[in-house]
């Protein structure tokens, strides 16, 4: 009887264990760490997140906030906007699903929301159950390859559980001037820590930058993303922007002491981004992650090589003490 069921079940014989499924997907992520950090993380992005993991209560307040800030945001995303699924933009779940099974964490329940702006954020306390929200303007002017790396950059925060810190500094940068709760902990704190945590934000942009790129279909998608967010979009005609002139454009900003207002920034400068993703192509830890997309006869640099190329691009301070000095 049983040689009868398996000569005409289609399903005999699969492996059905979750706990098999979870160990291979553990050995697979163990495989990408170094330290428990994504082997891909951004080495400035992990030690600035270490200086501020130091401060007193500082973790343990945070993971709070945002496991509130999720259950909140699950609620008011699931009344305003569109999860997509199987049966609802199955192209952006599929994307979806792709990206967290490459990096090894939980699929993202995704959300897209009516907002024209061209943006994209994550909200979650552990790599289980998060949030991905895209604005339907970043749906509409982005292509298919270049919205995969959007999300896989958002995958990328879940992966390196950026957002437990993001929630909180989120908090005190968006009411520093209007009151409140955030307000109340920026008086707490001192303009130097306010600056370490702008600065790390910055940083853990770069890693996930790093993880779009791993999650790509082309790597050049990935780039293309940050040029878009330079000139906006042309309605998608073609790219035809120069990475050269682009080099040129920030070594312009670098000389400035207009790079005194990055400081207090959450994000780096489009220009710079463009700059360290282009870096990242030459990294010889992307082919280990992505030996397919490797093109013969590029020049391969080491992470700790590329690390310091791009901490070239995106140390804001040590460019505005060049810029006094």
């Amino acid at each position: 009887m049983d040689t009868i069921l398996s000569q005409t079940n289609p399903i005999a014989g699969i492996q059905a264990d979750f706990g098999a499924y979870a160990e291979k997907m553990k050995r697979k992520d163990d495989a990408h760490r170094v330290n428990g950090i994504p082997d891909y993380s951004f080495s400035m992005d992990w030690r600035l997140r270490e200086q501020i993991r130091k401060l007193p209560c500082f973790y343990a307040l945070s993971k709070r906030v945002a496991v509130h800030d999720e259950a909140r945001q699950r609620q008011i995303k699931t009344a305003s906007a569109l999860q997509v699924g199987p049966n609802q933009f199955p192209e952006i779940y599929e994307m979806a699903l792709d990206c967290a099974k490459r990096l090894g964490i939980g699929p993202p329940n995704v959300f897209v929301q009516h907002d024209q702006t061209m943006n994209a954020y994550t909200f979650a306390s552990d790599t289980a159950t998060p949030i991905v929200v895209l604005h339907s303007g970043i749906v509409e002017r982005l292509t298919p390859g270049e919205l995969k790396c959007v999300i896989g950059h958002e995958c990328g925060h879940i992966h390196n559980e950026h957002s437990v810190y993001m929630s909180i500094v989120n908090l005190i940068a968006g009411a520093l001037n209007s009151g409140g709760l955030g307000a109340a902990l920026a008086a707490m704190l001192t303009q130097a820590t306010l600056l370490l945590f702008y600065e790390w934000n910055r940083a853990a942009e770069v890693t996930c930058d790093r993880a779009g790129m791993i999650c790509a279909d082309n790597l050049e998608d990935a780039i293309s993303v940050n040029k878009k967010l330079l000139y906006g979009t042309f309605l998608n005609r073609e790219d035809n922007v120069n990475i050269d002139d682009i080099r040129s454009q920030f070594s312009n900003i670098a000389a400035a002491t207009s790079v005194f207002t990055e400081m207090a920034n959450d994000h780096p400068s489009s220009i710079r981004r463009v700059l360290t993703s282009e870096e990242f192509t030459h990294c010889e830890l992307l082919y280990r992650w992505r030996p397919e997309l490797l093109q013969p006869g590029l020049e391969l640099r080491s992470k700790e090589e590329c690390d310091k190329a791009c901490e070239k691009y995106t140390a804001v301070f040590k460019e505005s003490r060049k810029a006094v000095g």
